[in-house]
């Protein structure tokens, strides 16, 4: 059985297999056995030597691009995962990628905002669409 969590903005938790250390954003995750830990899933405003600019929840009007940022840990063996970018509960985009095997991963995907104001959120899916976790933020 899975168990939505709904993520504190800033410490530690602990849900099933998952250990998520936050970086001041709400995040949802579902209590499973991961083959990886999610150690961090941001949006921000650029990735610079693999490493999130400016994270925000409210990014504003204006914005053209938005990054997600996926830190994963613990990774066993090379793993497919997805990206799937949804404005206003419509999907708009969906990016396969693979993930280690390595101690640590960071990888990301952007998205052009093409000016769609309002609520976005980003799912982290694993091969079969299964969401491991998610972050959303809002463009003014």
């Amino acid at each position: 059985m899975m168990k939505k969590v709904l993520c504190p903005a800033r410490g530690l938790v602990v849900t099933g297999m998952v250990w998520l250390l936050l970086v001041g954003l709400p995040m949802t995750v579902l209590a499973q056995s991961l083959p990886f830990s999610v150690a961090r899933l941001v949006v921000c405003e650029n990735v610079q030597d693999r490493t999130p600019v400016n994270v925000m929840e409210v990014f504003p009007a204006g914005t053209e691009r938005v990054f997600c940022f996926l830190e994963a840990r613990d990774i066993p063996a090379a793993t497919e995962i997805k990206m799937a970018w949804y404005h206003e509960e419509q999907e708009v985009a969906r990016v396969p990628l693979t993930i280690g095997p390595s101690p640590r991963w960071r990888t990301y995907t952007s998205k052009m905002t093409m000016g769609r104001k309002g609520n976005w959120k980003v799912y982290l899916l694993d091969s079969a669409d299964n969401s491991l976790a998610s972050v959303q933020f809002v463009l003014e």
